[in-house]
């Protein structure tokens, strides 16, 4: 039960932060996240030692938990090296596909290119960016290096967390569907480095888009200040 209880909390816990539901720098009472989830604080605790193998909390001496801080300097870092592990993870699966993977692909495309983004409906918004995750996390499924995907994997919450921070400012129209598309078609075909060349791009696009919102929060200054109390 108390495993459970703790993976609960974990759960929740992330969503809020990849959320910005708790402002980078911010310290994470243990006490009152117990009470709010009407846990023990040895709970919340283990949930947010998890966390922390995220990257999404840092453990401080003498101060406890706080949310990691963002930056811009952090999120150009961060796709530089979401883009060489992604693409590595792509070129493994494409070589490992098989004929199933390529109709997964094909339903998860259908879905995914058929729902609304839902920029001005949260709920709508969240169901997009589920299938926009499924799509990318079967694009390189067929992966057989865990050590690759484990990291893959946190380079893409780290992303993530960006982009619902960022989105809702972000003024660039682009034609989503027409990106993902052309990668799936890459990827299907076979042709390995093409793949990869519209995979890097698509995330580095995304990246820029990102970084031109001048989101309040991601000044070069905060990226070199201390984590606030």
């Amino acid at each position: 039960m108390a495993v459970s209880r703790t993976a609960a909390i974990y759960e929740a816990l992330k969503e809020e932060l990849l959320d910005s539901k708790h402002p980078a720098g911010k310290k994470l009472g243990i006490d009152q996240i117990a009470q709010r989830f009407g846990a023990s604080a040895g709970a919340v605790r283990e949930a947010l030692a998890r966390l922390t193998s995220d990257r999404l909390v840092i453990a401080q001496p003498q101060r406890g938990f706080v949310v990691t801080p963002v930056s811009r300097a952090d999120l150009i870092d961060l796709t530089q090296v979401r883009i060489d592990i992604e693409t590595r993870c792509l070129a493994n699966s494409i070589e490992r596909g098989t004929l199933e993977w390529e109709g997964q692909m094909l339903a998860i495309w259908h879905k995914l290119s058929n729902t609304a983004s839902g920029r001005d409906d949260p709920h709508q918004h969240r169901k997009w960016s589920a299938l926009h995750a499924d799509f990318h996390d079967g694009l390189i499924a067929c992966c057989d290096s865990p050590w690759w995907m484990h990291l893959r994997d946190q380079m893409y919450m780290q992303a993530e967390r960006y982009r619902r921070m960022i989105f809702p400012h972000v003024q660039v129209k682009r034609d989503i569907n027409a990106e993902h598309g052309q990668i799936l078609n890459l990827a299907l075909g076979r042709d390995t480095q093409g793949a990869c060349d519209a995979l890097a791009k698509h995330l580095q696009f995304t990246t820029d888009i990102l970084l031109a919102a001048h989101v309040p929060g991601l000044s070069e200054e905060e990226a070199k200040a201390d984590v606030r109390s």
